[in-house]
């Protein structure tokens, strides 16, 4: 995997079970003892960014997507983020 470029399941994860790679050490980094893929750590770093805030825009670039509905895809909402979008709402009292 080239710095910066993209991450393939084969660039992340070595052609050999047997190699360290930094998929294995980004899964256990985060307490996962199952075998989670590049797709499944991309979908938790789109989602990770949105929740936080940062605007669909961005992560649709940094994810290399040319359109939006497909970072749209990646990040479904929960029900609570969109409870706390509508918090977000100016109520007159």
């Amino acid at each position: 995997m080239s710095r910066g470029g993209a991450a393939s399941s084969r660039s992340a994860y070595g052609q050999d079970k047997a190699e360290k790679s930094i998929g294995t050490a980004i899964a256990a980094a985060a307490g996962r003892d199952d075998h989670a893929t590049v797709h499944v750590l991309r979908h938790t770093f789109a989602t990770t960014l949105v929740r936080g805030g940062t605007d669909l825009v961005i992560v649709a670039e940094l994810l290399g997507h040319a359109c939006l509905e497909t970072t749209r895809a990646y990040t479904r909402p929960s029900a609570e983020d969109r409870t706390r979008a509508l918090d977000l709402l100016l109520v007159d009292k």
